[in-house]
């Protein structure tokens, strides 16, 4: 059960990562997608409840991102854990 935890929180925040730098890149002259539309196509069909720890320093950026997420998955709840990298860790070792 501890394992599935681990691995529960580490794909949530791997999947945060991914949503978080979906809207990231230059801009080329061709037409880019939106982050919303990006993380749309990248999550489609997801159920459930998605946990995210993160830095507290990205409160607000990730705050919306989670709002974006479950606005385009129906179905999808986001939630989080904002703290200091050490506190995350914790909470990650500890389950």
């Amino acid at each position: 059960m501890r394992f599935r935890r681990m691995k529960t929180a580490a794909l949530a925040v791997l999947g945060a990562g991914l949503l978080a730098t979906a809207g990231c890149g230059g801009s080329d002259g061709g037409a880019a997608a939106t982050p919303s539309a990006t993380a749309s196509s990248a999550a489609s069909g997801v159920q459930g409840t998605v946990k995210v720890l993160a830095a507290a320093s990205l409160t607000g950026s990730f705050t919306q991102l989670g709002k974006d997420f479950e606005a385009a998955n129906p179905g999808s709840k986001v939630t989080f854990s904002f703290a200091g990298s050490s506190q995350l860790a914790q909470q990650i070792t500890s389950g």
